[in-house]
């Protein structure tokens, strides 16, 4: 009984120093989950737990988002849809964490759009893009 005590406790000790990453999950370890600038260049700020429970505020430079006629798309580089798009949001619903906008299409119009942002992690107190 005493030997399964002791391993029973050193698992947990370990997952105690474990760091908190898991793609889309972010959202269970971190709070105050906002878009924001960071110069011209669109970020995530949160505070995120580090793997001992402390706060860490933190911020993401958001990469490889664009505004393709009016639909946000994933791809790669430095993201350029803050440019041509309004009213921009991070929706936390569950698992869920979606980059809502209005954003402009060729024939100058406005529409609705969404992206779910399931590459981002919390690395031991910060977000990071996976």
């Amino acid at each position: 009984m005493t030997h399964r005590c002791l391993i029973a406790a050193g698992v947990l000790a370990g997952l105690a120093v474990t760091p908190v990453l898991a793609a889309n999950t972010f959202q269970n370890t971190c709070s105050q989950i906002q878009f924001v600038y960071s110069g011209n260049d669109a970020a995530l700020q949160a505070v995120c737990l580090h793997a001992n429970g402390t706060p860490n505020p933190t911020k993401l430079i958001l990469q490889g988002i664009s505004n393709q006629n009016g639909k946000l798309t994933q791809g790669s580089g430095r993201s350029t849809f803050q440019m041509s798009c309004g009213n921009i949001q991070i929706l936390v619903d569950g698992p869920n964490v979606t980059l809502s906008a209005i954003c402009r299409m060729t024939n100058g119009q406005s529409t609705s759009s969404s992206l779910s942002l399931n590459n981002i992690a919390n690395n031991n107190g910060n977000l990071v893009q996976q």
